[in-house]
């Protein structure tokens, strides 16, 4: 390493690398264990570009095409496409072949960042349904279906829903009867099941989006399979979805030059979950069940239950809850990182989120069962501290007084207030506590007092929120119409 003088970023994935840290986090290859020897050898001289023999991403004849046909197969899909800028670009593309400027959507409100973006972008106006609230772990959960059956007939103009299931905490909302209610009114349902992709492969997990009649269903590779960063497919399911327009969306978005070895690993991937996927997700499942039965009998700490409230969640999605206790998610995240070299994907107020996938082995499953457990018994108290709903997402946010904003006001807008004094203001851009990802401040929406103290809660625990603008004096700015 020494030869490379002047290489930040190299340094710090080396000395990152060099710790020998437990990846609980994506890429799901974690560090290529889940590659064979085979693949990893060869994955830089797998880099080349459109030569004879390897096809063309944007006119897919030859090995692309029928890596994509075997694709489709493997997830019971009519149609998959490779997308090599991550599932962003792919909700991008659904948004872009199915809606036109101004048409209305059926929108859960705790969508990720990009859906948000889709909506600027094109011009498509939101119906948010609102999630509803598990007091007892502190988590949303998925709106009921009379909730998007009230939304879909109020606003009977919509062209269709989008959908996000599973959630960041492995929440899988139920959508066999909205996409049957929707086909019924004409409208299509579109679905981010970016963190779902290994749910075909095993019958121990849920039931996937096209199993349950979505139209289009998009997946990020990268998080849940041995596949690289970026990689993620478009799947269509159902004639409804007109395939060349999707196809013509995706090559506008997507750069002439994509990456072989991202493709390459989606195609090792698939191969790899359908020839191996039953087995290996029922030992990872079995192993997991100890993990839990350990975890049950901590004393201060929880382990989020694989269903709440009646809706499942992925049970390969540990979610450790500390609401019970004096310290916050992000202390839990903090002790696991410094004190026993645990990695885990994400943190909030009151949760860590581990992403463990088929490359995970048994020892490391083993080491998180003995340092969480630990830490559970080094906890002094039960919380005396006053808990805080997280994420606290506006009341007021409907149909009536909400509008996305120009894409370019969107852009050009610097007018910027100190956040303490934003009550009642319209934000101009994304506030996102990141991760996980979902906006609190939406381009458009109202700020609220229970906004700016959620916030403030966030900045002073230490967790990071995209979007606020940092003054010289250092106070928080955050960006207006």
């Amino acid at each position: 390493m020494d030869k490379y003088e002047n290489t930040p970023l190299i340094k710090a994935l080396h000395n990152h690398v060099l710790q020998g840290r437990i990846n609980m986090h994506m890429p799901g290859h974690k560090q290529g264990m889940g590659f064979s020897s085979a693949f990893q050898n060869n994955l830089l001289s797998y880099d080349l570009t459109e030569l004879p023999g390897l096809d063309n991403y944007h006119n897919p004849t030859g090995a692309i095409l029928k890596s994509m046909e075997a694709c489709s197969e493997a997830f019971g899909a009519l149609k998959s496409y490779f997308l090599v800028n991550g599932s962003t670009s792919g909700i991008h593309a659904s948004f872009l072949s199915c809606f036109r400027k101004g048409d209305k959507v059926l929108l859960n409100r705790n969508c990720h960042i990009s859906v948000i973006n889709a909506l600027i972008l094109f011009g498509i106006e939101p119906i948010f349904v609102m999630p509803e609230y598990n007091k007892e772990y502190k988590l949303p959960i998925p709106a009921s279906f009379d909730d998007w059956k009230n939304a879909l007939y109020e606003n009977p103009d919509v062209k269709g829903a989008f959908v996000t299931t599973p959630d960041y905490y492995g929440i899988c909302q139920p959508i066999t009867e909205l996409s049957t209610l929707l086909h019924c009114e004409g409208k299509i349902l579109i679905v981010d099941e970016a963190h779902g992709t290994h749910f075909p492969f095993s019958k121990l997990l849920p039931e996937t989006a096209l199993e349950q009649g979505a139209d289009i269903c998009v997946q990020s590779f990268h998080k849940t399979l041995p596949a690289l960063t970026q990689s993620a497919v478009l799947h269509i399911g159902s004639a409804l979805i007109d395939f060349e327009k999707v196809q013509r969306a995706i090559s506008m978005i997507t750069t002439t030059s994509p990456s072989y070895i991202v493709m390459s690993s989606m195609d090792y991937a698939r191969d790899f979950a359908k020839r191996n996927g039953s087995t290996q997700y029922e030992k990872l499942l079995t192993k997991l069940d100890e993990l839990k039965d350990q975890l049950m009998k901590m004393e201060k700490l929880r382990i989020v239950p694989d269903e709440i409230d009646g809706i499942k969640r992925d049970p390969t999605r540990i979610v450790i809850d500390t609401s019970l206790t004096d310290i916050t998610g992000l202390e839990l995240y903090e002790l696991l990182y410094d004190e026993y070299g645990i990695v885990a994907e994400m943190c909030d107020t009151y949760h860590v989120v581990f992403i463990l996938t088929m490359s995970n082995t048994s020892d490391d499953i083993a080491k998180i069962a003995n340092a969480i457990i630990r830490i559970d018994k080094s906890i002094k108290n039960i919380s005396s501290r006053t808990c805080y709903d997280n994420p606290p997402l506006s009341a007021s946010i409907s149909s009536k007084n909400y509008s996305v904003p120009d894409l370019y006001d969107f852009l050009g807008s610097t007018r910027q207030i100190q956040l303490e004094d934003a009550e009642g203001c319209v934000s101009a851009g994304l506030v996102t506590p990141y991760p996980p990802g979902i906006p609190l401040l939406c381009p458009g929406e109202k700020i609220t007092e229970n906004d700016i103290q959620y916030l403030k809660k966030l900045l002073t625990s230490g967790f990071d929120v995209h979007g606020l603008i940092t003054a010289e004096n250092g106070s928080k700015m955050v960006r207006i119409i």
